[in-house]
């Protein structure tokens, strides 16, 4: 079989992390998606749902589905927004706060194991590697004036939900 090209090999790297992580989350009854929430929440603080929808690059349809499976575990709780009494915000719980040091500690263990094996000056050179790549395509002009936020936004699946 041929050498797979650059871009799929690292195509499938991100796919062997993403299924890894997958199976760990299984364990704690959660969907990539639904992790990423969490992660939003333990970063940013309460939020509305529809500023926690834009962040994830989802339909408030589908956040709303989300937000009730994660309510119903006891990870995340709404309450009235002080300013606006109509609308709610979102926060983690304490027991979703635990889970987001679980959902860290996956996060660490899988760049562990990536990363296994390569010396500190490998991966010093990989990263700048790696930088100087995603420099060389945000800077063409097909990419415009999107920021990564905005491009992982517009590349997140909803299925994960």
């Amino acid at each position: 079989m041929e050498e797979a090209s650059f871009v799929m090999m690292l195509d499938q790297l991100g796919h062997i992390c993403k299924y890894h992580a997958m199976k760990r989350l299984e364990k704690l009854d959660l969907k990539p998606g639904q992790a990423g929430i969490l992660f939003i929440l333990d970063f940013r603080g309460s939020l509305s749902q529809r500023k926690l929808a834009d962040e994830m690059g989802i339909t408030p349809p589908s956040m709303t589905v989300a937000l009730k499976k994660l309510e119903s575990r006891g990870f995340i709780l709404k309450e009235a927004d002080e300013r606006d009494q109509r609308s709610f915000r979102i926060c983690l719980t304490d027991k979703g706060k635990e889970c987001m040091e679980e959902i860290k500690e996956i996060a660490k263990d899988i760049e562990i194991l990536l990363l296994k094996g390569i010396s500190d000056e490998e991966k010093m050179f990989m990263k700048r590697l790696i930088l100087e790549m995603r420099k060389n395509i945000t800077e063409q002009k097909e990419f415009g004036e999107l920021d990564m936020h905005t491009v992982m936004k517009k590349t997140r699946k909803e299925e994960l939900l």
